[in-house]
C-alpha cells in the first residue's frame, strides 16, 4: 500500500504531541541506521504503548530506552536538532503503519553559505552520529566481545573526534574589560565536573546546543577551540575532557589527547 507521506506531514505538524525514542545510555534520540538505505534515523511514536513494543528488542539486546514526549510548540525545535547529529530520517509509528519520513519533508537544513567568516556556529555533526553510535554500543552492560562492530565504532568516532571545533565553556573574571579582551587576556575561570570517584573533569562541547544544555542560564561564555588546541586550554587539575556532559557525556582523558594526536596526525 502506497502512502501519502505529505498527508503524514501534515498530521505530524497538527498533533498536539509524540513520544521520541531516547537511549538512556546518551540521553539522546536512539539513532538506528537502517540496513537497506543506511539512512539514520530516530524513531517517533503516536503514544507511549507502541513505544514501549517497539523498546522489547532492544531490552532483550540490554538497550535501555525511554519515551521522551514532545508538545507541538516543541516540534519544530527538536526537527531541527537533528542536523546538529547528522539525522537523515524519521520514521513515525502510527497504529498499524510505519513509514519513513525524510527528514527535509518536515524541516528544512540550515544554510549557513552566505555567513561571514567565522560567524557560522560551531557544528559537529558526523562526531555527534558516531558518538551516539559508539555509546549506545559500548555502554550495553555485556562483555565486549558481544557488542557488535564496537572497534570499527571506536576508530570511527576517534577519527572524527580529532577533526572537531570545539565550545570550551569559561566564565568571565570580573572587570573593565570587555568580554573579548578579559578571552584575549585569559581573565576567566574553567568550570569542572567531578565524577564518583572524585576525578575533576573539564566539560567540552559539540555545539552551542550541548553547550546550552550545560549553562542552564549561567552566564558562561563559548570558547571555540580547534582539537589541535584542546590540551592548551585542559585544567591542570583536570584528568580529561567530558564531552558533551548532558548527552553521551564521553571521556577524553589526557592521554587520549596525546594519543589521538599520533593516530591521526594532521
Amino acid at each position: 500500500m502506497t502512502i501519502d507521506k505529505s498527508f503524514l506531514v501534515k498530521k505530524i505538524q497538527k498533533r498536539t504531541d509524540m513520544v521520541v525514542a531516547y537511549c538512556a545510555f546518551t540521553n539522546m534520540p536512539l539513532v538506528v541506521c537502517d540496513p537497506e538505505t543506511f539512512n539514520d534515523q530516530v524513531w517517533i511514536f503516536e503514544n507511549e504503548a507502541l513505544l514501549q513494543e517497539f523498546a522489547k528488542s532492544y531490552t532483550e539486546k540490554k538497550i535501555l530506552l525511554k519515551g521522551v514526549q514532545y508538545k507541538n510548540g516543541q516540534f519544530l525545535q527538536f526537527f531541527a536538532s537533528l542536523y546538529t547529529m547528522d539525522v537523515n530520517e524519521l520514521v513515525f509509528v502510527d497504529e498499524g503503519v510505519t513509514t519513513a519520513i525524510a527528514l527535509e519533508d518536515l524541516v528544512s537544513r540550515p544554510d549557513y553559505s552566505k555567513l561571514k567568516n567565522g560567524s557560522a556556529p560551531i557544528l559537529n555533526p558526523q562526531l555527534q552520529l558516531t558518538g551516539m553510535y559508539f555509546m549506545q554500543e559500548a555502554a550495553r552492560p555485556v562483555p565486549n566481545e558481544e557488542k557488535a562492530n564496537l572497534k570499527e565504532l571506536e576508530e570511527e568516532l576517534a577519527a572524527n573526534i580529532v577533526k572537531g571545533r570545539y565550545i570550551v565553556a569559561v566564565e568571565l573574571s570580573e572587570g573593565p574589560e570587555s568580554d573579548d579582551e578579559k578571552l584575549k587576556s585569559r581573565k576567566y575561570r574553567i568550570p569542572i565536573l567531578k565524577n564518583k570517584n572524585d576525578e575533576v573533569l573539564q566539560p567540552l562541547f559539540t555545539d552551542l546546543l550541548e553547550f546550552q544544555k550545560f549553562t542552564h542560564g549561567r552566564k558562561l561564555k563559548a570558547l571555540v577551540v580547534p582539537y589541535a588546541d584542546l590540551a592548551k586550554v585542559l585544567a591542570k587539575e583536570a584528568k580529561g575532557f567530558l564531552l558533551n556532559p548532558a548527552g553521551y557525556h564521553i571521556l577524553m582523558p589526557r592521554e587520549l589527547l596525546q594519543g589521538l594526536t599520533k593516530r591521526f596526525p594532521r
